[in-house]
């Protein structure tokens, strides 16, 4: 099997100003543009699960009382992976390019979490308006800003 390399480009951050992604020198540049996008998708590590029994778990029981038992990892948003990579989706509240910073109004990260990557939401090309998912889970809320109301965690 191939061995792959990530480098963390930046930080999880709670600040007094509220969360953002501090990002290492090298990666300011890569800044440029984002101020025009309202939302951000932060891929970053669930260091605090990175170990051998973590990664091992290819099975578990879903945070939804309804779930009918136990599901296979790649179903669930479980920090228990093969690999633990998160998605989480914020709304930019500033760019400062200078400190190399963006703003968040929201994550389910915690502070000094590192980041992998970042990506502008798109609707074009993030956005699924005919989804399915099943009965049981819907006493999820129904979208990004009801999940963020509700303190939820992935």
């Amino acid at each position: 099997m191939q061995t792959l390399s990530i480098r963390p480009i930046g930080a999880i951050r709670i600040g007094e100003e509220g969360p953002y992604v501090e990002l290492e020198p090298p990666y300011l540049p890569a800044l440029k543009g984002l101020e025009y996008y309202s939302h951000v998708h932060i891929l970053w590590w669930f260091s605090r699960r990175d170990n051998p029994a973590d990664r091992g778990v290819t099975q578990v029981h879903p945070a939804h009382g309804a779930a009918p038992g136990p599901m296979g990892v790649f179903a669930s948003r479980s920090p228990c992976r093969p690999n633990p990579i998160a998605l989480s989706t914020a709304e930019i509240t500033f760019v400062d390019a200078g400190r190399g910073c963006i703003g968040l109004d929201w994550t389910d990260a915690e502070d000094g979490t590192p980041v992998v990557d970042i990506k502008p939401y798109s609707p074009g090309l993030d956005r699924v308006e005919d989804c399915r998912e099943p009965a049981w889970h819907g006493d999820w809320p129904g979208s990004y800003e009801a999940s963020r109301a509700a303190g939820n965690k992935y």
